[in-house]
């Protein structure tokens, strides 16, 4: 039996990684390395594994070491870019995106990530055009299509967003859902037409908040002459069961309902409302009476807080902020703080030694009726981007939320307001990761309303 080389290695490393068997494909990577110390696509392929598996600093320095090895490697230098956009390393991420274009102008992928990159600057016209200029090399390239969509949504050119935002089902983070509720969507799709009683399945595809962000038109589904069937993940339907335009409501966890046609969530607003005109017809549009009993605080401002976020979507460490920003409100004798968070992060209350200063609600929350009747009962929230924002601004409630510098497209570009939550109030962060300078903001906004004075100037 012949001694494998390099190359055999690197090519077992390849076909282990593509059956995922990710840990014998990492084996062979370092061990074609080892034989062949100036193997650059080896490096670089070790680099891509790494990467997929989020270990971004390791990711960098065998891109970096590719390079060094074989300078004329385009795919190493936007492979290092995008690495780099990951680790927030923006500005240099455009260098070196920039740099493979100028190897090789014909690929797409390359204009698609500096667009990126771009997209995460702030600079939108720019991510507008190096998008753009991906699509025209590459017309099927899902997402630049995808990518596009946040960004033409983000600046208010709604009615090419919402058509470029229907590529996302063509994404690959999208083949599992697609494979799951294979019946769902084989079914015909739903396009706006007058109805006459068919049952429209209206089924959850996104997260909570892009649920709660869209229930605004189910009003109109009705209007049109359709049996509204929803389809919801766990935790909604008591709260959409008291919509009067909703006629069923079925979870994940029950059979699937029958139905004529089907319609996802995030479609709606592509359906009926492409040039958004409508956000705030019948708001607030998620109406409940009940409270729920808060324990006294006399004259205190009774101020709900949350500060995590779905630990499931890519962008969850640039939502969230910690506890400690909500410090010097919690112990403030005018105020009196009420935490809405579930998961993992209430048990921050403790960490923080804050038992006796922030009154936690969690364990009373069984479903998103239970924190609406909360929200109810409170003055204000204060919330990272999370549905409890969504719900606040669905409810009409008084919601504050704070924001990343470059927030999600749901939230325009750095505005103090909300064209799809008239009750909420933006504040985003003056200068990227900076929570610090959002809150001060946060406590300007508590003296100038409510004269209280958080911190003295």
């Amino acid at each position: 039996m012949k001694n494998l080389t390099a190359v055999d290695y690197n090519n077992q490393a390849i076909t282990a990684y593509n059956s995922h068997q990710y840990k014998d494909s990492e084996v062979a990577f370092k061990k074609a390395i080892e034989l062949d110390p100036n193997y650059a696509e080896a490096y670089a392929n070790l680099g891509a594994l790494y990467a997929k598996f989020k270990e971004y600093d390791k990711a960098i320095k065998l891109y970096q070491q590719c390079i060094k090895i074989k300078p004329s490697y385009a795919g190493a230098y936007t492979n290092l870019g995008n690495a780099l956009n990951k680790t927030k390393r923006h500005e240099e991420a455009v260098y070196f995106h920039k740099t493979a274009i100028s190897l090789d102008d014909t690929s797409a992928n390359h204009f698609s990530n500096c667009a990126s990159a771009y997209k995460n600057l702030g600079r939108f016209d720019k991510a507008k055009s190096y998008y753009k200029k991906a699509l025209s090399l590459d017309p099927n390239h899902v997402n630049a299509h995808f990518d596009l969509a946040t960004v033409l949504l983000q600046t208010g050119e709604n009615v090419a967003g919402w058509s470029e935002y229907e590529w996302r089902f063509k994404k690959e983070e999208m083949s599992g859902h697609l494979h799951k509720y294979k019946s769902i969507f084989e079914a015909p799709l739903y396009a706006g037409e007058e109805l006459n009683g068919e049952r429209v399945l209206v089924h959850a595809e996104q997260g909570f908040g892009d649920v709660l962000m869209m229930a605004r038109y189910l009003g109109v589904l009705k209007l049109r002459g359709a049996t509204v069937v929803l389809y919801l993940r766990v935790g909604l339907k008591e709260l959409f069961a008291e919509m009067e335009c909703v006629d069923e409501v079925y979870t994940r966890d029950e059979k699937l309902p029958v139905f004529d046609l089907q319609l996802a969530f995030m479609s709606l607003a592509f359906v009926f409302d492409k040039e958004l005109t409508g956000l705030t017809n019948n708001y607030p549009y998620i109406k409940t009476e009940e409270k729920f009993e808060l324990t006294s605080t006399n004259d205190k401002k009774k101020i709900g807080i949350v500060w995590g976020a779905s630990s499931t979507g890519e962008s969850y460490k640039d939502k969230v902020f910690s506890l400690k920003h909500f410090t010097l409100m919690a112990k403030h004798r005018d105020l009196q703080l009420y935490s809405l968070q579930v998961g993992d992060d209430d048990k921050d209350i403790a960490n923080y030694d804050l038992q006796d200063d922030i009154i936690d609600l969690s364990k009373h929350i069984t479903s998103f009726k239970t924190t609406a009747q909360m929200i109810n009962s409170l003055d204000l929230v204060i919330t990272s981007d999370t549905s409890v924002a969504h719900l606040c601004g669905a409810m009409g409630k008084k919601v504050w939320i704070v924001l990343q510098k470059v927030p999600d497209w749901r939230w325009g570009v750095c505005e103090s307001y909300s064209s799809w939550y008239p009750s909420a109030r933006l504040f985003p962060q003056y200068s990227l990761g900076d929570f610090n300078s959002a809150f001060r903001q946060v406590y300007k906004a508590l003296e100038n309303e409510y004269s209280i004075k958080v911190i003295d100037e």
